[in-house]
């Protein structure tokens, strides 16, 4: 599981009422692809730097700063200022995190019901079990 993809995931079970954001991440196998950046082309770069300033309205990024920290990579910044999404170096190091750490083994908890869901081989089982979904119309 990525960390671009953490960032969206919430508890969604009636416990929750709502507040069911961001999860807490106890990670027990975590991979970093590695960012060979002298193989990528000038277009490749160019689609990396549209795709972090794309994406970096909609990231929570307290929550992204707390999730990297939690699975060892303490080196975002804790603010993030306008001027960043221009700088190519602070864009080619975001797009690593976002897109080449996975957390391949471990368990993410709802801080408000402290129910954990699994991350098996990458992917996570948000499933809830009937009597947890709020009730649904047929």
């Amino acid at each position: 599981m990525r960390l671009l993809t953490h960032n969206a995931l919430t508890n969604n079970s009636a416990a929750a009422k709502g507040n069911g954001y961001p999860l807490k991440i106890m990670a027990k196998v975590v991979r970093v692809d590695d960012a060979d950046n002298t193989a990528v082309s000038d277009e490749q770069r160019q689609r990396q730097m549209m795709f972090v300033k794309g994406v970096l309205p909609s990231l929570d990024w307290g929550a992204l700063v707390k999730a990297a920290a939690e699975l060892g990579i303490p080196t975002l910044p804790h603010t993030l200022t306008a001027e960043m999404a221009d700088d190519v170096d602070f864009c080619k190091a975001l797009y690593h995190v976002l897109m080449n750490v996975h957390l391949m083994e471990g368990m993410l908890r709802c801080p408000v019901t402290k129910r954990e869901f699994p991350v098996l081989d990458g992917i996570p089982n948000m499933m809830l079990e009937e009597d947890e979904c709020h009730a649904v119309r047929m």
